[in-house]
């Protein structure tokens, strides 16, 4: 019979990993992730909270 072939990525893992959100250094609050597209047309994921 064939053997179940195991996945090279963990997959819980990364859903774990994905599931757990970034807290602040500062404040102790979730860390909101956005897209900021600079006036040259390049785009860029920043970490925003605490007003920085």
């Amino acid at each position: 019979m064939a053997e179940k072939i195991k996945s090279k990525t963990d997959v819980a893992a990364r859903a774990e990993s994905k599931a757990k959100s970034q807290i602040c250094r500062n404040c102790g609050k979730k860390v909101e992730v956005v897209m900021a597209v600079s006036p040259s047309g390049k785009s860029k994921m920043r970490r925003v909270c605490c007003g920085q």
